[in-house]
């Protein structure tokens, strides 16, 4: 990564932004990389009440979470995000509710893809998780036709041990739960 982008953990003047950021990449991601065509109103109940900037000031402020973003410093805007802590929100049976760790999302704007962001922010997030939940699994959920982020996932030694579907609106997108164990 260049002098031009920074990876920085986010603060709480950053919640705007970020909110902005979260939706532009769901957008993204769901609607027109994945084809998913979410009705608007699905769409919008979902960004109040998980994209807002509560929502990230709750994550910011909150000493279990932690919230990192990559900064393009030339044109003063962000360009990709994650949000990890403890596993409060996974429902498998192996999980240890505020035990364990969660990557609960990361997100890097499609224009600025294939350029090594990912990989930044997850030795970021992974070395974070390692620190605050020693020896324990994290978790993550995703899409199950995600296929470009299982493969990402699974590189980091991430495998699927699950599965659920997540309700929007009158439909559900069926997802994977996957895990990692620590090395210690």
């Amino acid at each position: 990564m260049d002098d031009r982008f920074v990876l920085r953990r986010a603060h709480i003047s950053d919640i705007d932004a970020l909110s902005q950021l979260c939706q532009r990449t769901i957008r993204e991601t769901f609607v027109e990389d994945l084809s998913i065509h979410y009705p608007e109103k699905y769409l919008d109940s979902y960004f109040r009440s998980s994209t807002s900037p509560e929502w990230f000031a709750n994550k910011i402020v909150d000493p279990q979470q932690a919230v990192w973003i990559i900064e393009d410093t030339i044109n003063n805007e962000f360009i990709a995000y994650a949000v990890a802590g403890a596993s409060d929100d996974i429902s498998h049976l192996d999980v240890c509710p505020n035990k364990d760790g969660i990557l609960n999302r990361l997100y890097i704007r499609r224009d600025h893809q294939s350029h090594g962001f990912g990989r930044q922010l997850m030795k970021v997030i992974l070395s974070w998780l390692d620190e605050h939940y020693s020896a324990r699994p994290v978790w993550l959920s995703v899409l199950s036709k995600n296929f470009k982020a299982h493969k990402f996932y699974a590189h980091y030694g991430f495998y699927e041990v699950g599965e659920y579907d997540y309700p929007v609106g009158e439909s559900k997108d069926h997802m994977f739960i996957m895990k990692r164990q620590t090395n210690t």
